[in-house]
């Protein structure tokens, strides 16, 4: 297109002058002929002799100019403005120092209160498996403490049953042979003291001193004695609960004797093979 412009141009100003010769040349010969009808007119007005007048056309005519292509118009690609740069502005090292340091601060703060609060959510969920395990602990521990006290339940009513059967057999035994020999039976409601064997007495006495379990023996004053009478079966074992006579005044002692006469059950037989149906143990606390 660039080639076809550059051949065509001096043509086309050719063209171009001869037409502004043909407007000027016309528009020349348009003002004569209106100075010549000017005058016409003015001398129709006044009385005159007739005059031929011979007009000339002098328009120039010139043969219509072969068309020129017109060349294509040159679109030229407007350049997109280049993006301004923005001005750097330098910062004072202190101030961006300062900043940096004020940024690590506060990544460092994040980070310790992140770090807080996972050591505290450890700390609560080890508390809680603490708490867990012990409350699986304490719920063991009561049920074996329910199956045991279930168990010695039915230890201490089978151990009941047999101490009332040999109890009764016992009494049957006696009592037959009461009745056979024409007896009273005075000899079988006897206290218990067995005054023909003192050694009896002071063998039961040894035996639930050394179960007496009571460590207040040396800040006490005097020598405070107890007396417990005591109920007991054909074997020995006690029948029934042990019944305080007398006080020592001093309620510790006195419970850790009743203790004692329960740990040393059952008493053994006497020299004649037979166990007292009671008796009376009057318990001192210091030995004299």
């Amino acid at each position: 297109m660039n080639q076809v412009s550059q051949q065509a141009h001096p043509d086309f100003h050719q063209h171009q002058t001869g037409q502004l010769r043909s407007i000027a040349l016309a528009a020349l010969v348009h003002v004569i002929l209106l100075s010549f009808l000017w005058v016409g007119v003015r001398w129709q007005n006044k009385p005159a002799e007739a005059q031929d007048v011979e007009v000339w056309d002098l328009t120039y005519r010139e043969a219509a100019p072969k068309p020129v292509p017109v060349p294509e118009p040159v679109i030229e690609k407007i350049k997109e403005p280049e993006p301004v740069k923005a001005e750097v502005r330098q910062e004072d090292p202190e101030i961006v120092l300062a900043q940096e340091k004020k940024r690590k601060l506060l990544e460092k703060k994040k980070e310790e209160e992140h770090q807080r609060e996972l050591a505290e959510k450890k700390r609560k969920e080890e508390q809680q498996d603490k708490l867990a395990e012990q409350k699986r602990k304490e719920e063991k521990l009561a049920q074996e403490a329910a199956d045991k006290k279930k168990l010695l339940a039915k230890e201490k009513e089978k151990s009941t049953k047999e101490k009332s059967k040999v109890y009764d057999e016992e009494m049957a035994r006696v009592t037959k042979q009461a009745v056979g020999t024409g007896s009273t039976g005075t000899s079988e409601k006897s206290t218990g003291n067995n005054r023909g064997d003192p050694s009896y007495i002071a063998k039961i006495a040894a035996k639930v001193r050394s179960n007496t379990n009571f460590s207040g023996i040396d800040s006490t004053a005097g020598n405070p004695t107890v007396e417990y009478l005591i109920n007991l079966l054909p074997d020995g074992s006690l029948r029934g609960a042990i019944r305080k006579v007398k006080s020592s005044g001093n309620i510790a002692f006195d419970d850790a004797v009743a203790a004692a006469i329960e740990k040393s059950a059952p008493f053994p037989r006497d020299k004649t093979g037979q166990v007292p149906a009671s008796l009376t143990l009057a318990h001192r606390m210091k030995e004299e």
